[in-house]
């Protein structure tokens, strides 16, 4: 602490005792709880079970808060969608409570767009709507809700009805199946339905694809086969890619249902890979088949949906996924430009946004005269509207919420609104009450939007049990059965479109059963149609990351690289290698994307992943605002799409435009400026992200359980009489730490080692680890500019690999895709660390348990250690970063913010580390094995990482660290790490380097050609 500022303190008088802090600039004042509430103790974290609500999946989370702000958010162990997991969206979620964008409070906005907006009271802006609703006209009243379930659905339905309007849903993405169970299947197949990313229920279907696809011991492991002419995410988790000609989706489909391999030349597919695919549908015994997904929605949608369902045989539980009818939609723009709507209230995903650039709802929207926004932030919608009234994010808010049959959330506030916020419920109630309309039901007569809740459910919990489902967070069916919906309340079954259908008063309808494969119907595999002259066939993907762009401004997602192409704050188009060399553009050249809707521009980002007749742009950026770090970063594809509808189904054709590509002349720019890919693309023969295949790991098993690497053999340290003499010791975690000439420390032989095993065979890239690290440890954002300079801060990261060697060619070949590798590279923790004999001051150093610390007050930022470093995972604060107000809100107490100057790394959550001991000391026990959890492993949906105490034999992290498949990263330099990796289980026989001859695979065929059948090991 500085003089002046220490004197500052001693001079402050009032109310409170006031303190400096570390880094801080002025004088802040403690306020002791005179009387403290019952629930808070000052120092311990209260958790509240609740539900996330950033996409319609419906996870069980636990919402940490400290002295009654919201700190962070896990995932609910007894929830049986989230598995006690989240993803990346669910973590940054708390970036959403507490966006210093958000609105503040009601608005109103007195002239036409652009006006200059008005703060107003709750009760000024809720009688003003009130009395334009009862002048409007009736039937000119419309509400466009998203997908209410539950309680909303009710009371939005009785809402409307008594106004005399009327409800629109508008639900993008949010009509895949969210029930499927495939965790026992022995083959997918994905038509374009990323399950792993947003179709669907992505956490439940990340945790049931780890069961299925990753290695067990006896040679099971599951296949999975993808199909479309884009390779996302969860398409290059497949072991099969069948990159099929655009439209010919369904072709291939009826293809493996009929066995006839001869539609390989017309589906532009590699005939040998079409027949491996027939085999393996052949041998499965439980298929399930997925899609189509967002990204392949076509004018065919209905035949291709017919073709998928056909190939659901054997007990693969498997629903058609229903599209949502967007004709109600496409009906109601009509009716706004035909003037026949007066008032509009908008409570929907960001329609301006989202909805494609033919249906010209923007222009539509400004001929509506009253235009009511419930909108958080200020989204493209929100600021063509004339009424602000800004709802309470999720975390301060009473709901329920009901994602699929068996399955009832409650949703509970953690802490009181941040801002002058209401929940959409209580602001329809109170509109209702200043119309004097009575409510029908058991709810007549709510005040506030928590009694309605509480009366809706009191037919199915109440009293004591309505107190359980809170701490439960819900209601759960046993497995296969269902749980009925509080009365009157709707689950969510119809599809995201339609019209409100009546009150539903029964439980949902289970899966329906299966589809024998059989032949297709004549005519069921017609091409869709392609509007437009252009060479390429337009892709339109949703984002993992941003959703359909409803989380693209949360600084935690736009600083994470995504997971497959590593460029954070950025958009680009994809195009293949061979199409970018006819063009003549590099990465990162601006090419025009033209189509019959619109044109935008885009860098290009290269890669073999799509099609040469195709291009791919992800969704989610392109906002003109929605907050500081969103407006104006990237383009919208929506924008190049036309709206049309499949004549079937009524569902939006995302799939169904051709574009042209221009090189605009313009590069990526300067290098800080330009499309910035983080890391590189193949290993340099460094192996730090290995594969076995499964006949090799099979037999290896069959030989013996394995060993820790490192325990098997003793090598020579000079370690002895001060550094001079040779002493023979083990390298492995458990065995080889304390290093010999370390017992003048405070270092005890057979004491606590901590340890982590990362599984490569189900780490599926999504960086949910990654966000969650930055969630719990404090990690500032450092911006687009700063990132490109080097400079994040980022204590985990994800490398992705195309490819072993040292040509860069090997990225950009055909094949480059078939072996991807996603390899989490936090600190190693080594015993023979590296970074610590060249610190000066000694601020990097091994504690007595094994970990390797770092004395933040001690450190001068030599980053001597970051340069010693060869896994490059220690970070350096160029500046004292700032977390904006009230951001600094989301701050973990129990861990430091650093400063400029300082070097900083994973800490393998040492803050939870001492929060078990002192547990522990206090109930006189020692530590129990998964006691302790670091953010990371909590927060994974495949669980990939194991922790603990590698010297307990029967801790689950030993037990795990004895295999077949152990290895650790670059072993060769003897740093004794304490991360134990386990090899990736291939299909073919892999290569680690350049080295290695290419090895045939299992079944005929090479390391880039999946062999043409099954391997005897496998189901």
């Amino acid at each position: 602490m500085k003089r002046r500022d220490f004197l500052k303190v001693l001079g402050v008088s009032g109310a409170g005792v006031a303190t400096v802090g570390c880094g801080t600039t002025q004088a802040d004042k403690l306020i002791p709880y005179v009387i403290p509430p019952e629930d808070i103790v000052p120092g311990t974290s209260t958790f509240y079970a609740s539900t996330c609500r950033e996409c319609p999946a419906g996870c069980g989370i636990q919402v940490e808060t400290h002295e009654g702000r919201v700190t962070k958010v896990e995932g609910n162990p007894g929830h049986p969608v989230s598995h006690g997991n989240t993803c990346a969206r669910g973590q940054a979620s708390v970036q959403g409570l507490y966006h210093p964008d958000r609105y503040q409070g009601p608005m109103l906005i007195e002239s036409d767009v652009g006006g200059t907006p008005r703060n107003v009271a709750w009760s000024i802006a809720e009688e003003q709507v009130a009395a334009q609703i009862y002048s409007a006209p009736r039937g000119s009243v419309v509400f466009l809700s998203g997908n209410y379930t539950g309680t909303m659905a009710r009371l939005a339905d009785e809402f409307t009805a008594a106004i005399g309007g009327r409800r629109v849903t508008y639900a993008p993405l949010e009509d895949a199946p969210r029930d499927l169970d495939f965790a026992n299947a022995d083959l997918i197949v994905a038509f374009g339905a990323d399950f792993l990313e947003t179709w669907g229920s992505p956490v439940d279907y990340a945790w049931q694809f780890a069961q299925m696809h990753a290695y067990r011991k006896g040679g099971v492991r599951g296949k999975f086969i993808w199909v479309g002419p884009h390779r996302p995410l969860t398409g290059l988790n497949a072991d099969l890619w069948l990159n099929c000609k655009p439209g010919t989706e369904a072709l291939v489909a009826d293809a493996l249902a009929s066995g006839n391999a001869g539609a390989a030349a017309q589906a532009g597919i590699d005939a040998r890979k079409l027949q491996t695919a027939i085999d393996w549908y052949r041998t499965a015994r439980t298929p399930v088949a997925m899609g189509p997904g967002a990204a392949l929605r076509s004018s065919g949608n209905t035949a291709l949906e017919a073709a998928v369902a056909r190939l659901n045989r054997g007990g693969g539980a498997a629903a058609p996924a229903r599209p949502a009818d967007m004709r109600p939609m496409v009906e109601l723009i009509r009716q706004m430009a035909a003037g026949q709507v007066r008032v509009l209230l908008i409570d929907a995903s960001d329609p301006v946004f989202t909805l494609p650039g033919g249906l010209k709802f923007a222009q539509a929207l400004k001929k509506v005269p009253v235009r009511v926004s419930f909108s958080s932030f200020p989204d493209d919608t929100a600021r063509m509207a004339n009424f602000i009234l800004p709802q309470s994010h999720f975390l301060e808010s009473w709901d329920d919420h009901a994602p699929r049959a068996g399955v009832l959330n409650l949703v509970q506030p953690a802490m009181r609104p941040v801002f002058n916020t209401k929940q959409v419920g209580d602001v329809l109630l109170a509109v209702a009450a200043r119309l004097n309309l009575a409510l029908p039901g058991a709810a007549a007569g709510a005040k506030t939007y928590y009694d309605y809740l509480v009366a809706n459910w009191a037919g199915r919990a109440s009293g004591s049990a309505w107190r359980d489902a809170l701490k439960a967070g819900g209601i759960f069916a046993a497995s296969g059965g269902t749980a009925a919906l509080p009365a009157g309340a709707a689950a969510a079954t119809a599809p995201a479109g339609a019209q409100p259908a009546p009150v539903a008063t029964t439980p949902v309808p289970t899966t329906p059963a299966p589809v024998a494969a059989t032949a297709a119907p004549a005519g069921a595999a017609a091409a869709p149609i392609f509007e437009g002259t252009g060479e390429y066939v337009l892709v339109v993907y949703p984002s993992y990351r941003f959703f359909d762009g409803r989380n693209a401004n949360r600084p935690w997602l736009l600083e994470l690289p995504d997971p497959v192409t590593k460029v954070p704050w950025d958009m680009w188009v994809e195009v293949h290698p061979n199409t970018a060399k006819k063009l003549g553009v590099v990465q990162g050249d601006v090419l025009e994307v033209k189509s019959p809707h619109g044109a935008i521009q885009l860098p290009a980002y290269i890669w073999p992943g799509v099609r040469e007749d195709a291009v791919a742009i992800q969704m989610g950026m392109g906002h003109e605002g929605f907050g500081r770090w969103t407006a104006g970063r990237g383009a919208n594809p929506m924008k190049l799409l036309g709206g049309a509808v499949d004549p079937a189904s009524g569902a939006f054709v995302h799939y169904g435009v051709r574009v042209s590509l221009r090189a605009t002349g313009e590069g990526a720019g300067p290098r800080f400026q330009g499309l910035y890919e983080n890391g590189v693309r193949i290993q340099h023969d460094r192996e730090v992200a290995q594969a076995v295949s499964l006949a090799a790991i099979t037999q290896a098993d069959a030989q013996g359980p394995g060993a820790i690497p490192g325990s098997e053999h003793e090598i020579e340290e000079l370690k002895g009489n001060g550094g001079f003499k040779p002493v023979p010791t083990r390298t492995d975690p458990a065995g080889g730490y304390p290093t010999p000439g370390s017992e003048y420390g405070q270092y005890i032989p057979g004491d606590t080692r901590w340890a982590m095993v990362m599984d490569l065979a189900r780490c599926i890239g999504c960086s949910a680890c990654t966000v969650a690290c930055y969630a719990e440890n404090n990690i500032p954002v450092v911006g687009p500019s700063e990132y490109k300079r080097g400079r994040d801060l980022s204590w985990l990261r994800i490398e992705r690999y195309f490819g072993v060697g040292q040509d860069e060619a090997e990225a950009y070949s055909d094949a480059a895709t078939d072996d991807v590798r996603f390899v989490p590279m936090p600190c190693q923790h080594c015993s023979n660390a590296p970074c610590e004999p060249v610190c000066p001051v000694y601020a990097a150093y091994h504690t007595p348990d094994g970990l390797n610390g770092q004395v933040y007050n001690r450190c001068v930022g030599t980053r001597y250690c970051a340069n010693n470093c060869p896994y490059k995972v220690r970070v350096f604060n160029w500046f004292t970063y700032q977390f904006e107000t009230p951001l600094n809100w989301q701050l973990n107490p129990d861990v430091t913010v650093r400063e400029k100057g300082v070097m900083e790394k994973c800490t393998f959550c040492v803050q939870r580390i001492h929060e078990g001991e002192r547990r522990a000391a206090v109930e006189g026990r020692h530590v129990r094995d998964g006691e302790v959890v670091p953010a990371c492993a909590q927060a994974c949906p495949t669980q990939v990482i194991t922790f603990g105490n590698i010297r307990d034999q029967n801790s689950a992290v030993a037990r795990a660290a004895t295999t077949n498949r152990g290895y650790r990263a670059l072993e060769e330099l003897n740093t004794q790490t304490a991360i134990v990796y386990l090899k990736k289980v291939t299909l073919h026989q892999p290569r680690n380097t350049s080295h290695e001859a290419e090895e045939r695979a299992e079944m005929g065929g090479t390391e880039n050609t999946p062999q043409a059948g099954v391997h005897p090991g496998g189901r």
